[in-house]
């Protein structure tokens, strides 16, 4: 299945109110067709839309929970980490605050969870910034929270680092962060990260992420991250609640990292950042790994059904 949406202006991260929809459920698997296609449009130079979510109230829309975010524009921040971001960022933990690194923590399995997934995106944040109107989502039944309810995480976003953010085995040199906000007005980050093995050849989602960068200004070129967001369905991945990884360092964030990082191309890696840093992308957006906070937080290493 496929989907279009109109693109907003640059810089206007709002979105129109009452533009979210709950997604329609999809059969489990690429092939029936979870890859929805997007369009999407280069929206902001880093630092022109530097914003931080903070979690809805329960039964508040989507768009109004994101205008009143937008609304409580931060004081401007740089890279690297220092005094610009605060003191919150500085806290040492607990709450626990993220990155970290996962190859020193331990797991509790989790195998209760089918995840369904469905992609697209908004902009958010200090770096290059691609938006797109509302989109469907990614829906764990049941969620990775020993609650047993179902959580439907629709998609809010998404931008890459420079380098990865998280540690994790497999030799890890780049991260993508895809922002979602679930219906009970929690936000949750799926992070999906890669490593250079030039016998892999080109992965399509950064070719496709390049291509967008690469297209006329007044043009819109769509994005498919279905293929990233698959692999969650697919394969094993560590769930642990932390924060965002850059200001206000917003805590009660529930992440999702992919345990094994994708092969692709040094070539393709390069490329997609050449052109980020050309619109405007930091050359090092990455925070530092945080110290894990003791007692250790929860960290699920989740096998979907």
């Amino acid at each position: 299945m496929s989907s279009t949406f109109v693109v907003g202006r640059p810089c206007d991260t709002r979105l129109p109110r009452g533009s979210r929809k709950e997604p329609a459920r999809v059969p489990h698997g690429f092939a029936a067709g979870i890859a929805t296609v997007v369009s999407l449009a280069l929206l902001c130079l880093a630092g022109g839309c530097a914003h931080a979510p903070v979690p809805r109230e329960a039964g508040r829309s989507v768009a109004q929970s994101e205008a009143d975010y937008y609304s409580d524009a931060l004081a401007p921040w740089t890279y690297p980490e220092g005094p610009s971001w605060g003191a919150a960022c500085a806290k040492q933990p607990p709450p626990q605050q993220s990155p970290i690194d996962l190859t020193r923590v331990t797991t509790a399995p989790w195998s209760a969870s089918s995840v369904i997934t469905q992609a697209t995106f908004d902009g958010h944040d200090q770096n290059v910034v691609f938006q797109a109107s509302p989109g469907p989502s990614v829906t764990m039944a049941p969620g990775v929270d020993g609650s047993g309810r179902a959580f439907v995480y629709t998609v809010a976003g998404f931008h890459f680092h420079y380098r990865n953010e998280h540690v994790i085995a497999g030799n890890p040199v780049y991260e993508l962060h895809i922002k979602t906000v679930d219906q009970h007005g929690g936000v949750a980050v799926f992070a999906v990260l890669w490593t250079a093995d030039d016998a892999a050849g080109e992965d399509p989602t950064l070719a496709a992420a390049y291509r967008s960068l690469s297209a006329p200004p007044d043009s819109v070129v769509a994005v498919d991250l279905g293929r990233a967001l698959w692999r969650f369905g697919q394969q094993p991945f560590y769930s642990y609640v932390g924060s965002l990884t850059t200001p206000p360092c917003t805590t009660g964030i529930r992440w999702f990292v992919l345990q094994t990082p994708i092969r692709t191309s040094s070539a393709s890696i390069g490329r997609l950042n050449a052109a980020l840093i050309a619109r405007g992308m930091p050359r090092d957006n990455v925070r530092t790994v945080r110290p894990v906070a003791q007692p250790q937080p929860v960290v699920y290493l989740v096998t979907p059904k």
